[in-house]
């Protein structure tokens, strides 16, 4: 990509970052044949909820970018869910039929507890997958259900809780649902939502890796090289969020709805896109985060590179122990440049622990507003 120089404004609007590098192209990104996010979407459906927010993880990628032992925090998703330190192999395996080492990509969508689908993908034994479910955990209640030309294993009514059968790997005893499909293993607690996933794959319906919008943003997070990836298409407008939170926001204490309201009402904001992606990466400069806006236009793309420099020195972080701090102080440098209709982003510096921050529909006290647009 062709590298350009900032206006004297944006240079000493953002003096306090160290070195910045910005840029514009009119080149488009387009997705190679292999892009690892459009593979790992193909098992989503495109629904309401997928939309909200689709986080994935390739663990093997990982492995090569970053030593094992140097993650910085915030980076492994959990397996199925799970905190660490419940997880064990001799649990998984006798539940589930495989251990952590063969994962090698991991999936979750939609909005917890209940609309959430979850999927593997790695180096699965189909017959030990199958010897788990028949003689582990809650194999009285099993079924074998056939779809699609798939089998899969349902434990249950939908979404039931059994308080008696809880464990590690069903904190809440629900059966779930299991499918195996080809080096995917689907988990999902609906009988429904796992004939949408298989359907899904086939290219029955629609998927997410089908969104014309976000097979954009996956060029654009393989353009910047990430090793997660966080995709939403939910609008980060400073209306939508108060419309959507508004009981939540009356019942913060004084001190964190202020620090909220000023980061939401900031006289800078984005221009309006259509979604954003968010991922985590290394490269030669350290770690970043890096960051993919899909925009309605080439005009807007080059417009948000402007705006998000000036978000990055103005806005501060609301949540966690950095509350009430500028993003700045956690950048040591940032790269913002437009190809096309996107605008993309490398910060790098401590602030890469913030690349799964952006879902309005998380834990929702965790949405930091940096990529907040009018």
């Amino acid at each position: 990509m062709k590298k350009c120089l900032l206006s004297g404004l944006a240079i000493m609007l953002l003096a306090s970052l160290g070195e910045v590098v910005g840029c514009g192209t009119e080149t488009e990104i387009t997705p190679s044949d292999s892009n690892r996010w459009l593979e790992l979407l193909r098992v989503l459906p495109e629904n309401e909820e997928t939309l909200k927010a689709a986080y994935l993880q390739d663990s093997s990628y990982m492995l090569e970018k970053m030593p094992q032992g140097e993650y910085p925090v915030g980076y492994n998703l959990p397996l199925f869910g799970q905190s660490p330190g419940s997880y064990s192999d001799e649990e998984w395996k006798a539940t589930l039929g495989f251990v952590a080492d063969d994962v090698d990509q991991t999936i979750y969508a939609g909005t917890p507890p209940i609309n959430f689908y979850e999927a593997l993908r790695g180096r699965f034994s189909p017959e030990d997958v199958d010897t788990a479910a028949r003689t582990g955990p809650m194999n009285e209640m099993l079924e074998v259900v056939s779809y699609g030309g798939h089998e899969f294993y349902r434990w249950g009514g939908d979404n039931e809780i059994n308080l008696s059968m809880r464990s590690n790997v069903r904190p809440l005893g629900r059966g779930h649902r299991l499918a195996l499909l080809d080096d995917f293993i689907l988990w999902i607690k609906w009988t429904d939502g796992i004939k949408e996933m298989i359907d899904s794959y086939e290219d029955n319906i629609e998927s997410l890796a089908d969104n014309d919008v976000y097979q954009l943003l996956a060029g654009g997070l393989e353009e910047l090289d990430t090793v997660t990836a966080f995709f939403s298409s939910e609008p980060q407008s400073e209306s939508h969020f108060k419309e959507t939170h508004q009981e939540q926001i009356e019942q913060l204490s004084p001190e964190i709805k202020e620090r909220l309201l000023v980061e939401l009402e900031s006289d800078v904001k984005l221009k309006p896109y259509l979604a954003l992606a968010t991922g985590a990466g290394r490269g030669d400069k350290g770690y970043y985060l890096a960051v993919v806006l899909a925009n309605p236009d080439e005009n807007t793309a080059r417009e948000n590179v402007k705006l998000l420099e000036q978000r990055i020195n103005q806005a501060g972080i609301v949540w966690g122990s950095t509350a009430g701090e500028m993003w700045s102080k956690y950048i040591e440098r940032i790269e913002v440049e437009s190809s096309g209709r996107l605008t993309l982003a490398r910060l790098y510096g401590a602030v890469v622990e913030y690349w799964d921050s952006f879902e309005m529909y998380n834990t929702w006290g965790l949405y930091e507003p940096l990529l907040i647009h009018e």
